[in-house]
């Protein structure tokens, strides 16, 4: 009974969130990644996209980062430090130099979809809540978050993540 109640749950949730995201648009990074945004996303800084939330209370951004063209490391380079908590804390370290008022958690770092990723949640003084999640494909630093106002739905933080898809 246990599992068929579980089993339930878990179908009506999977129906919620694709519902959710039908009229979401699609946006493809490259030729890896795509994933949808709730409005038309706007690029703000190159490589980066943010798009909002219909009733604005929650922002969504995306971003790519190519270390090869930025840095001048190649995946080879990147793959042995990776996994590394140093890695992690420049990967911190270089986020909040953009985002001086957010307090952020130590990266935790894992696996999704064979990928080392990356999560953190954070605050800012005015008490928005920071969703982070980022992965490694090759090169390549995907970052998808989450900005949510204090009057925004909690459960709505992993719509955006959900909605990320990989190519071979």
């Amino acid at each position: 009974m246990k599992k068929l109640i579980t089993l339930l749950f878990t179908i009506i949730f999977a129906v919620s969130i694709t519902h959710a995201q039908t009229n979401w648009i699609t946006h493809k990074a490259d030729n890896r990644v795509s994933l949808k945004f709730p409005t038309e996303p706007v690029e703000r800084i190159k490589g980066t996209f943010i798009a909002t939330s219909k009733d604005t209370s929650i922002a969504y951004v995306f971003t790519v980062v190519d270390f090869a063209a930025t840095a001048g490391i190649d995946s080879t380079a990147i793959a042995p430090y990776k996994t590394t908590p140093e890695f992690a804390s420049q990967l911190k370290a270089g986020i909040l130099k953009s985002l001086p008022t957010v307090e952020l958690e130590d990266f935790k770092i894992g696996t999704w979809k064979g990928f080392t990723s990356y999560t953190s949640i954070g605050v800012d003084n005015k008490s928005k809540k920071y969703f982070l999640f980022m992965f490694i494909i090759g090169n390549k630093l995907y970052s998808v978050s989450s900005i949510l106002a204090p009057n925004a739905d909690i459960k709505k933080k992993d719509e955006f993540v959900s909605t990320v898809e990989i190519s071979n």
